[in-house]
């Protein structure tokens, strides 16, 4: 399942790859490190190294390069730069987006345009997929209201630079007791699996499965992960399995499950 695993470095990747992404280096060099890393993180999955392992330490050695990156240009003390999504989760798989938020308090974000767009021009030039929007809270709250997708996303947030406390106001603003309280907020995920299995015929047996989207596949586990966060508050399943709605077999098997379509 889903596993938040802060703290990671990427020593295991190689010990000497994030002193290269100083704010002196140049981007050729930033790019060369990234993508030696790159090529130390698909020679361990060859070897058959666990691919939990590898997706964590995937998205904390990008954790270092967007925080280099972003530490090249000026800001202030009112502005955050967030992980969401999957990559907020602290998973990343090969030629994923790398989802974020650019948060701010109060509606700031003209002094910062030229600084944002720099900031993403570099990412771009290292040839990153990024999903990005620049919000302030109140920003957050109405667009997370009108769309659920948003809402997930926000759930699964991690500060990577600048002021914690806005991540904190805005988890707090968009939480179930402020908007999708967790019935409808189950209901609409029940909706939306109904609406993504018919799309794929109802059947997990095709010939070519979708194993993102397809029943059974990686977006199922995801919205059980989804559904717990919101009501129970949790960041694993895995605080649920000693309980009376999740046993130690049933969560060992949703993990291997995951692991498996990790691996095709």
């Amino acid at each position: 399942m889903p596993l938040r695993q802060p703290g990671l470095d990427c020593s295991s990747v190689a010990a000497d790859l994030a002193a290269r992404l100083a704010p002196a280096a140049s981007l050729p060099a930033c790019r060369k490190a990234v993508q030696e890393a790159c090529e130390s993180f698909d020679l361990r999955y060859r070897g058959g190294e666990p691919v939990r392992l590898l997706v964590a330490e995937r998205a904390a050695f990008m954790d270092q390069v967007v925080a280099a990156i972003w530490g090249r240009f000026t800001w202030d003390d009112d502005i955050a730069l967030i992980a969401v999504g999957g990559y907020g989760r602290g998973e990343l798989h090969p030629h994923s987006d790398i989802d974020l938020l650019i948060l701010t308090r109060r509606r700031k974000l003209d002094r910062y345009r030229d600084s944002i767009a720099g900031f993403l021009a570099a990412l771009w030039d290292l040839q990153f997929n990024i999903g990005h929007s620049a919000r302030t809270v109140s920003d957050c709250v109405r667009v997370a209201r009108a769309d659920i997708t948003v809402a997930t996303n926000l759930m699964e947030s991690r500060t990577l630079a600048g002021n914690r406390a806005l991540e904190r106001a805005m988890l707090a603003k968009t939480g179930p007791d402020k908007i999708w309280p967790s019935q409808r907020f189950f209901r609409a995920k029940r909706d939306e699996q109904r609406e993504r299995h018919e799309r794929h015929g109802n059947t997990e047996y095709n010939l070519e499965p979708n194993i993102k989207e397809a029943p059974g596949g990686l977006r199922d586990i995801q919205t059980i992960h989804w559904i717990a966060h919101r009501h129970f508050g949790i960041t694993s399943l895995e605080t649920l399995a000693n309980g009376d709605l999740l046993t130690r077999e049933e969560f060992s098997q949703l993990r291997e499950s995951e692991e498996f379509l990790w691996r095709v």
